[in-house]
């Protein structure tokens, strides 16, 4: 999975910089927040592997004496194995952590997975979940309600937590309690609001968990199966009220002291860990669940996409997923199986080795992040005039993207009318302004659809004083070896600079950049995003002006540049329509609506296109291609090399 995601997409670490961004991990893309441990420099670069394939770390745990290993590839240092504070940026999170209900291959609807059966009140409000019993824990204790209690409380408050918007904000919300007097008077309540122990969550006995929602939420099951919501030990770590804690931090969740001492519930379990360079998993012989069949997993961090692809033609690699965009040509692609929404077949490489292939198009959207604090908005809007998304996704991507003229995938978008898909709503209203809701949307995409409108751009530059002699420096960040946006970033440096504007191109490795997005020192960077579940609200959460600070955009906060009239109609539109008690479909997709066009507005993220995921695969390699929600668990995979 692509590990240039955000709120939703931090599960795994492999897959940066390719065609294909993958969409739909568990519990991956935030409050748009991540952080590194305490270990790491204050950059929050930690060491990293060289991008030379004749002196990379040697593969630790390969096949040897008749073990079965799977070599996978990380794109960066792994920061923390902690799922509420990066949702899991760790490599092969799914492989090591364990939540109530998961998505089967990527598939959806949610199933059970630590949750064996469950039922709902009828207002929609109480979860009660009948749990599995005679599960354990990768150190030996056994897994009971409490255990989900404790791991719940951790998401909502403790201070390490990235993703306390998943469990107290305004999309799925267990009741709690508030006291605005915790924190600095504001105008509206904030996530830090929240009281300690007040989370509506309950171990009715050992194997029963019920928590109680604020108000109905039709993607629950979706939220819970995400990777900040997987279990741990009862009391850990004591970084929330209530609890001491059995380990420091850092011991458990790093490689402080004796550590990681990590314990969670999938089928492998944290072996070693050479932090920057690999962490392997070794399989857990008392998993509560079918297999697994390997001996272990290896993920060796490879920051080069070229070098990734280098290391799998070269089978130093088993699975690839996806590839530099430079070096992917359709033409080699051949689909044997199409399920009309993805496709499996084989891809065929110019000296003729040929490699199993599979593709489906992701719930995700790729972007340039703006943070409003640094950035005018003329600039901002210059930006937007200079983009051709058209032209990125036919010649960037090769035709393999959708061209991205909103934050909401095409799929989830609202619809207005009985008969009308999300796709055909998405496409006029870019268009055409179809059901606008706002003067900024009634023509569609202001900036101009499928065409770069240059001359507006001068003009939205010169009206705010700019000019030759008065030129805007700007610095865009691109994660290293994304291929996609460094020729996305290059595209736009040339057009930027006769609108006055100049772009100087900077890389950074994706954890320093999450690192860098939460502390505020980026002007514009390129990330990806997947959704947790095919909600617009699951993206649209972050747009609304609502605890800006919080937001890698900070539009809103103050000294920000930010239109207030703006957040007003957009803070209207969420609280109104969506947030309200008596909020219905039609009044939500308006607000989903609004916010789009807020956001074209104020250009606080600037879409530019939605993938579709791409994966390659040895034959020796029996794996199945994942669904659209693609976190996947590697329990019954196998190798015969």
């Amino acid at each position: 999975m692509a590990e240039k995601k955000t709120r939703r997409q931090f599960l795994t670490a492999t897959g940066v910089g390719a065609v294909t961004a993958v969409a739909g991990c568990t519990g991956n893309a935030p409050d748009e927040t991540a952080t590194t441990t305490e270990e790491s420099d204050s950059s929050g670069e930690t060491s990293g592997s060289t991008d030379d394939p004749e002196t990379e770390a040697t593969d630790e745990g390969s096949e040897t004496d008749g073990e079965s290993v799977l070599q996978m590839l990380a794109t960066g240092s792994i920061q923390t194995l902690d799922p509420i504070n990066a949702k899991g940026s760790g490599a092969g999170y799914d492989q090591y952590g364990q939540s109530l209900m998961e998505f089967d291959n990527g598939n959806y609807p949610p199933v059970g997975a630590l949750a064996e059966d469950y039922s709902m009140s009828d207002d929609g409000l109480t979860y009660t979940f009948d749990l599995r019993e005679g599960v354990t824990f990768h150190d030996g204790s056994e897994f009971t309600a409490h255990d989900v209690v404790y791991s719940y409380r951790r998401l909502a408050g403790s201070e390490n937590s990235r993703n306390r918007d998943d469990i107290i904000g305004q999309t799925m919300t267990i009741d709690h309690e508030k006291d605005a007097s915790r924190t600095e008077p504001t105008d509206e309540e904030t996530l830090e609001d929240y009281v300690p122990g007040s989370l509506a969550v309950e171990a009715v006995d050992d194997y029963t968990f019920e928590m109680t929602l604020r108000q109905p939420f039709e993607y629950t099951l979706f939220q819970i199966a995400g990777g900040a919501f997987a279990v741990l030990p009862e009391g850990a770590v004591g970084d929330v009220e209530g609890y001491d804690g059995e380990y420091e931090y850092n011991e458990f969740f790093s490689t402080a002291g004796d550590g990681p001492t990590y314990a969670g519930l999938g089928p492998f379990e944290v072996d070693s860990w050479t932090k920057g360079d690999q962490i392997h998993l070794t399989a857990f012989d008392d998993y509560y669940g079918e297999g697994p069949q390997l001996d272990g997993i290896t993920y060796t961090v490879v920051g080069s996409g070229n070098t990734r692809l280098s290391r799998f033609r070269n089978e130093n690699a088993d699975i690839l997923e996806g590839m530099p965009t430079a070096s992917f040509v359709p033409d080699n692609v051949e689909i044997e199986d199409d399920s009309g929404t993805g496709g499996v077949g084989t891809y065929t490489f110019d000296d003729g080795t040929t490699v199993n292939y599979g593709e489906i198009p992701s719930l995700s959207t790729e972007y340039l992040v703006f943070n409003a604090l640094e950035v005018p908005l003329p600039v901002r809007r210059a930006f937007a005039y200079a983009m051709n998304q058209h032209d990125i996704a036919e010649n960037v991507y090769k035709g393999t993207a959708k061209a991205g003229y909103h934050i909401t995938p095409p799929a989830p978008y609202p619809t207005f009318e009985d008969g009308v898909s999300g796709e055909e709503s998405y496409d006029r209203h870019a268009e055409e302004g179809y059901q606008s809701t706002t003067e900024f949307g009634a023509d569609g995409y202001p900036y101009g659809y499928g065409e770069t409108r240059l001359d507006d751009a001068r003009a939205v530059m010169e009206e705010a004083g700019y000019g030759e002699n008065d030129r805007y420096s700007v610095t865009g960040t691109t994660i290293t070896g994304d291929s996609g946006y460094e020729q996305v970033f290059g595209r736009m440096q040339s057009k930027l600079r006769s609108a006055y504007i100049d772009l100087e191109i900077e890389e950074a490795e994706f954890g320093t950049i999450i690192s860098r997005a939460i502390s505020g020192d980026m002007e514009v960077f390129g990330l990806g995003d997947g959704m947790e579940y095919p909600g617009p609200q699951n993206f649209l959460r972050f747009l609304h002006g609502q605890n800006p600070s919080n937001q890698f955009t900070r539009w809103g906060a103050e000294d920000s540049y930010h239109t207030e009239e703006y957040r007003e109609i957009a803070r209207e539109a969420w609280e109104n329509n969506y947030a309200a008690e008596d909020a219905t479909q039609a009044s939500r997709n308006e607000a989903f609506q609004t916010v789009e066009e807020i956001n074209w507005a104020s250009v606080q993220e600037l879409p530019t296109v939605h993938t579709a995921s791409q994966r390659f695969w040895h034959d020796y390699v029996d794996v199945e291609m994942y669904g659209v929600m693609e976190n996947q668990t590697f329990n019954d995979v196998t190798l015969d090399r």
